[in-house]
């Protein structure tokens, strides 16, 4: 079972929770479970769920590309454009989502990222264009 620990939209924790496995400068590792009700009538995860893991790993890894420089709450990823690569089907089980920041400036990052389950090479890739806010105070 994954726990959730990505402060992500509350629909993910109820249907898609990802679990931080690394974290640091530039870079993200989540973790996610897909079991039946992830598969699409093909019995495959549907793509949209493997985009929204990507989506999230992507924002993750923008954000820890900055780090704490946007004061105490840190850093917020917001997409603004992301392409998806589906390469190979996968079933139920667990993926692991990798992140790293490629370049960028200050607040906009260039991210490329790749959802593995441990069959031969990636499920999906991704790149995308991630600019990083103020966390909103709670």
């Amino acid at each position: 079972m994954i726990r959730n620990d990505v402060n992500a939209a509350p629909i993910f924790s109820q249907h898609l929770p990802m679990q931080v496995m690394e974290r640091g400068p530039g870079r993200l590792v989540l973790a996610a479970a897909f079991d039946e009700i992830h598969l699409n009538a093909a019995g495959i995860v549907h793509g949209g769920l493997l985009s929204s893991l990507l989506d999230c790993c992507l924002a993750g890894a923008a954000s820890a590309a900055v780090g704490d420089e946007l004061g105490e709450g840190g850093g917020y990823g917001i997409t603004l454009s992301m392409t998806v690569n589906f390469v190979r089907a996968t079933g139920a089980g667990e993926v692991r989502c990798e992140a790293q920041v490629q370049g960028g400036g200050n607040s906009t990052k260039f991210v490329e990222a790749r959802v593995l389950d441990g069959g031969q090479g990636p499920v999906a890739t991704a790149s995308g264009t991630v600019r990083v806010i103020p966390m909103p105070s709670a």
